[in-house]
């Protein structure tokens, strides 16, 4: 059916691919709960929600990301019929396509947008500090939908390391939170479907990456700025003056790259029969290989610099320490509280696992780190 296929921001292994029907049915009753749309059948509260204006409906999400957490939120439904499994589940019964794939993420995709807005919405309710509701949604959402609270432990200390000690505490958590949700749901699953793919096929595997410091730009950021490179905006007269000079210019490198790309598998080449590359403008492109040294990638930067090891540690958090995490606790935390208990009662045992795995994961870090956290 076809030969060569893109991924740009997404991936089969993203935690955000699909939702189940009850999760479905949760959202639903929670916005229309918002818009005042509550009913006793489905059928009402659908014909109420067509009638809510798109700004309403979309305010009201934002207030409910808010306090749910935003890393919840809609999806694909898993419903037997038009979304038969997980795409994950599918890939791993090997029922795919062997073809060239080329994928990408960048430091600026929706979600991290999404997650701005959250922090915007808090500041406008006048709730700018560490203890909103704004870091008990980032709190629960890093536990995943089975709120695991060790979990929660590990995720909110782990991205509290990437940043320095600051009286801006809410900085502090709303930073770790566009951190979390980068790696969690675009970069570190576009790197497991590199490694899936490159180690199941024969064919090849690109990947790139759009850092953060690309993306200090005056261009409209609501699509990914790799995106606007490869379908030219730079160059659309509508949009010519946002970019600069430079961005223009990496942008003719990712066309003839994604050219290349289509035409032939490979970014480097317009034809699978040649390896001469005709543009002198495009530095060569590494493959991903499944190999521990293989995990190259292209970084979109003014010099188009060939890397190695996206996101490496974070990766391997979410991908190897989390599952382990997960199923060595699922018994002892099925969605643990780490609320106090409001009795004198004794504390259970998964509450002394919980005091000791705090105390284990932060005693390492300097006591003014750890209180600036706390």
């Amino acid at each position: 059916m076809f030969c060569h296929h893109t991924f740009q921001g997404g991936s089969a292994f993203s935690p955000a691919t699909v939702i189940s029907s009850s999760r479905a049915k949760e959202l639903t009753d929670s916005l229309a709960r918002e818009v005042g749309c509550s009913s006793s059948t489905s059928a009402q509260v659908v014909s109420c929600l067509r009638g809510v204006p798109a700004s309403t409906l979309n305010s009201a999400q934002t207030k409910l990301l808010a306090v749910s957490g935003p890393l919840r939120a809609w999806a694909p439904v898993v419903d037997g019929i038009t979304v038969q499994a997980k795409p994950s589940l599918t890939l791993k019964a090997a029922r795919f396509q062997d073809v060239d794939l080329m994928l990408g993420s960048s430091a600026e995709d929706g979600l991290i947008s999404r997650a701005k807005n959250i922090k915007r919405f808090e500041e406008l309710q006048g709730r700018a500090d560490g203890k909103t509701a704004f870091y008990e949604a980032l709190s629960n959402s890093l536990g995943g939908d089975s709120a695991n609270a060790f979990v929660k432990e590990a995720a909110t200390w782990f991205y509290s390391l990437q940043h320095a000690p600051t009286p801006a505490g809410y900085n502090i958590f709303s930073r770790a939170l566009e951190n979390a949700t980068r790696d969690l749901f675009i970069v570190c699953p576009a790197v497991r479907m590199g490694q899936f793919w490159a180690a199941q096929m024969k064919s090849k595997v690109f990947m790139y990456h759009l850092p953060e410091e690309s993306t200090q730009t005056s261009a409209d950021l609501s699509v990914p700025l790799d995106i606007q490179f490869v379908f030219g905006l730079p160059h659309h007269s509508g949009t010519y003056s946002l970019f600069t000079s430079k961005e223009r210019n990496l942008s003719l490198q990712m066309m003839a790259y994604v050219a290349n790309f289509i035409k032939s598998g490979n970014p480097n080449h317009p034809h699978s029969f040649s390896q001469a590359s005709f543009s002198e403008t495009l530095p060569p492109w590494p493959r991903f290989l499944p190999q521990p040294a293989g995990d190259n990638y292209k970084e979109l930067d003014k010099a188009l610099s060939n890397r190695k090891g996206l996101r490496r540690a974070e990766c391997s958090f979410w991908s190897d320490y989390v599952p382990a995490l997960t199923a060595s606790t699922a018994k002892l935390s099925p969605g643990i509280s780490e609320e106090e208990p409001a009795s004198f009662a004794a504390p259970t045992q998964e509450a002394k696992l919980i005091s000791i795995f705090r105390t284990s994961v932060t005693q390492s870090k300097p006591k003014s780190e750890k209180d600036a956290y706390n």
